[in-house]
C-alpha cells in the first residue's frame, strides 16, 4: 500500500524518501512546498504534490488511498490541517516526529506512532525508526518509539 511522506524538500523527508524507496515500498508519494524539490524525486517514481497543507482536498488527494503518512513537514503547526485532509481516504496510520518526553498528539481515528527524538535530522537511527514504523504492522492506538540521538 502507498505511503506519503510530508515534508519530502526537506532534509530529513528527503532521507525518509530514499530509505522507503531502498526498503521496497511499493509507492511513494510526497509533498514539498518548494516546486524546486519536484523534479528530484520524480525521477526517482515518487508521486509529488506542491502543497503547505492548508488545502485539504490537495492534501486528501494525496492521500487517497495511502495506508500510512510519515508527517514531517511542521507536524505542530499542520496536525489539524492533516487530520481534516485525511477524512474518508482510507488512511489507518500516522507516523510523526516529537520531542524526547512529548505527549503524542490527538490522532483523531487513526493509528499514531510518535518517535521522539532530541535531533530531527536524517540521522541514520531516525530515518530507520520512522521507516520501520511504516513497516510494522498489527499497530494499533498509540505507540511511541524513543530514539536516543543528540545533538
Amino acid at each position: 500500500m502507498p505511503v506519503v511522506v510530508t515534508g519530502a524538500d526537506r532534509p530529513l523527508g528527503r532521507a525518509v524518501v530514499a530509505a522507503l524507496l531502498r526498503a521496497g515500498a511499493a509507492e511513494v508519494r510526497a509533498t514539498v512546498r518548494s516546486r524546486a524539490a519536484v523534479a528530484d524525486l520524480a525521477v526517482l517514481g515518487v508521486r509529488v504534490a506542491v502543497s503547505d497543507l492548508v488545502d485539504p482536498l490537495r492534501l486528501g488527494a494525496v492521500l487517497e488511498g495511502a495506508h500510512t503518512v510519515i508527517h514531517l513537514d511542521d507536524p505542530a503547526a499542520t496536525w489539524d490541517y492533516l487530520l481534516e485532509a485525511a477524512e474518508d481516504t482510507g488512511l489507518r496510520r500516522i507516523v510523526t516526529v516529537g520531542a524526547p518526553g512529548a505527549g503524542p498528539p490527538d490522532p483523531g481515528s487513526y493509528d499514531l506512532v510518535l518517535v521522539r527524538c532530541a535531533v530531527h535530522e536524517p540521522a541514520p537511527a531516525l530515518v530507520n525508526a520512522l521507516v520501520a514504523a511504516d513497516q510494522r504492522r498489527g499497530v494499533t492506538g498509540v505507540e511511541v518509539v524513543d530514539v536516543g540521538i543528540t545533538g
